[in-house]
């Protein structure tokens, strides 16, 4: 009943916005600040990067190699209505550098491009639940050239994949849509554990679902440490999907248990217009967000 009710809420705010001749753009947010600017994350500081209208730019995890920082981000060309991954240039002050361009396709949605290096290798995992596979890229050249290796799930919808090494074992966060009790993904967080991030197993954890509710469960950016302590960002999908963005202190992660705290709920209140926030990352001194704004529906046929 509870996703029956938020379907139904969900297709209200849709309609309203498109009764006033508005519709939902989703851009990115990028500065320049120092790791522990992800405990108490300002969207207000950061210089908005704002998509073409025909398209928009949302996940975006930053990378960057020599004196070449880029943003890889979920694209989507609103006449397609299916997301690819592209790599956007940032310069040092956080302004783009020059045309994002597409480094991986598929002929199903792709989004949440999250990154990790391992054993001197640089590694992309889209989220593709809609092709209930999850799928990892092995980076040939960066930051264009890339190969899948192989899929690590099959057969089953998991949605937003975060990867994290934690006590010897390497960590898999991901929500899940279960078709048998709940048709939305934003629900059922699923932890997985194994020796190695290129593991063909890897183990269930006991106390799955770890996180069961909308307001906390599905992943919105890396895992972190700070101060000793481990951080996990999500999303508040409990109105809206991405409405606003949490981070959690994870306070137990081992086979047995997993427990978390909210310490810290940012909505996208900073300037009129805005309705979504839902992602957080930061690599080498570059803080980078998302946002969702209202545009005039106009503007998309310019």
């Amino acid at each position: 009943m509870l996703c029956y009710y938020l379907r139904r809420l969900r297709e209200r705010y849709r309609y309203k916005v498109s009764e006033r001749g508005l519709t939902g753009q989703w851009h990115l947010l990028c500065g320049r600040a120092d790791s522990s600017s992800r405990l108490d994350p300002r969207p207000e500081n950061l210089k908005k990067l704002i998509a073409p209208p025909d398209c928009y730019w949302a996940d975006p995890f930053g990378w960057k190699r020599g004196e070449h920082f880029f943003i890889f981000c979920e694209e989507v060309f609103r006449r397609e209505r299916r997301g690819h991954i592209s790599a956007i240039p940032i310069n040092g002050e956080g302004n783009v550098a020059g045309p994002s361009r597409l480094v991986i396709e598929e002929p199903f949605h792709l989004s949440y491009p999250f990154l990790f290096e391992f054993a001197g290798e640089l590694y992309l995992i889209p989220e593709s639940g809609f092709a209930s596979v999850v799928n990892l890229y092995r980076c040939v050249e960066f930051p264009y050239h890339w190969e899948k290796v192989r899929p690590i799930f099959e057969g089953v919808q998991y949605y937003d994949t975060t990867l994290f090494e934690h006590g010897g074992r390497w960590w898999l966060f991901a929500t899940v849509r279960n078709s048998r009790r709940l048709q939305l993904p934003d629900h059922d967080l699923q932890l997985f554990w194994a020796d190695s991030p290129l593991a063909e197993e890897w183990t269930p954890h006991p106390r799955n679902s770890i996180v069961r509710d909308f307001r906390r469960a599905r992943p919105a950016g890396r895992i972190f440490h700070h101060n000793g302590k481990l951080y996990r960002p999500s999303q508040n999908c409990l109105h809206r999907y991405g409405g606003s963005l949490n981070i959690n202190e994870i306070t137990r992660l081992d086979p047995d248990g997993y427990d978390e705290r909210l310490v810290k709920h940012v909505q996208p209140d900073w300037e009129p217009g805005y309705v979504g926030l839902h992602h957080l990352d930061w690599h080498e001194g570059m803080v980078l967000m998302d946002a969702q704004r209202l545009i005039p529906e106009a503007e998309i046929q310019k």
